[in-house]
């Protein structure tokens, strides 16, 4: 499921953010550590396929 965007506050995390709420690498940051925001931090690789598949799988059910 797709949330407002996050990221780590730690200053030794990767600069990922993340937008997907089942990626295990955002669901690694701990609640006291996540910033809402994007701040110069690239997409995470894992939430962006998550986010595509999604997208991919309504576009093809509305098609059906």
């Amino acid at each position: 499921m797709r949330v407002r965007p996050y990221h780590s506050a730690r200053s030794t995390a990767v600069h990922v953010y993340h937008e997907d709420d089942d990626c295990p690498a955002g669901r690694a940051v701990p609640w006291f550590d996540k910033v809402e925001g994007r701040r110069d931090c690239e997409p995470c690789p894992q939430c962006v396929g998550a986010v595509t598949s999604c997208l991919d799988r309504s576009a093809a059910a509305e098609v059906s």
